[in-house]
């Protein structure tokens, strides 16, 4: 009977409540977030002078070729004109990544809510500064744009990497494509995992596709849509973990 009584009361409690309640699946929160990494990335990239807000291997390697082939003709038609792009990317998404550690480290259940709120406050204030400064491929307007998008994306991959879904990835699609292909059949494998990076990778292109078909209309579009979409997402990632 005192056991009864007790599982009635810590049942009856909020922590008990949410222990009980229905969870919903985390893989639909960090699908949206992998649509909305494709999705941000088309933004930048399209329509604002071929820089990646959350693709950093992308930044690297066009960084590294901006400088490289600075002033050689025929090599830089492709290419901005200057480094600064990829530098402000870099460097806001090293400051969203310190900013998600320090949560991910001190903070715990706290510091993930915290954290995805965040990231979604982050992604509709670029929107709002887009829709007031109507920054394109160049200008300076970009650059805001572009710093607080990476912010968001430093800390929202630092998040994922403690409380997403091993081998659901929201980037990393090189090294996604690499172990689905070498654990299939055909790499002696037994397709560990296949279902999980393939639908990755389908997700992430489709996120690409529609920021791409949005940016025709406005860079504000996609990010907008970026950030209707994690809205949606957050009661699943503002959850209480495990159970």
């Amino acid at each position: 009977m005192v056991a009864a009584m007790t599982a009635q009361l810590e049942t009856s409690t909020p922590a008990g409540r949410a222990a009980r309640a229905p969870r919903l699946p985390l893989a639909a929160g960090v699908g949206a977030i992998t649509a909305i990494c494709g999705m941000l990335d088309a933004a930048t990239f399209l329509g604002l002078g071929h820089v990646f807000a959350e693709t950093m291997n992308g930044n690297i390697v066009l960084l590294a070729f901006t400088a490289g082939a600075r002033g050689a003709s025929g090599l830089t038609s492709a290419l901005p004109s200057n480094l600064l792009p990829y530098v402000v990317a870099l460097t806001c998404f090293a400051a969203g990544a310190v900013a998600g550690g320090r949560l991910v480290r001190r903070d715990g259940e706290t510091g993930r809510r915290a954290g995805f709120a965040a990231d979604a406050a982050l992604i509709g204030a670029a929107a709002i500064v887009v829709a007031l400064t109507h920054p394109g491929p160049a200008g300076y307007a970009r650059y805001l744009v572009v710093g607080i998008l990476a912010v968001a994306m430093g800390m929202q991959n630092v998040l994922i990497r403690r409380w997403g879904i091993p081998d659901l990835a929201t980037n990393a699609m090189t090294k996604t494509m690499a172990y689905l292909v070498a654990d299939s059949f055909l790499g002696g494998g037994d397709n560990h995992h296949a279902i999980r990076r393939g639908v990755s990778i389908v997700i992430f292109a489709a996120g690409a596709a529609i920021g791409a078909f949005l940016t025709r209309y406005g860079v504000l579009w996609p990010i907008l849509a970026s950030f209707i979409l994690l809205v949606l997402a957050l009661p699943v990632l503002l959850q209480p973990s495990g159970g």
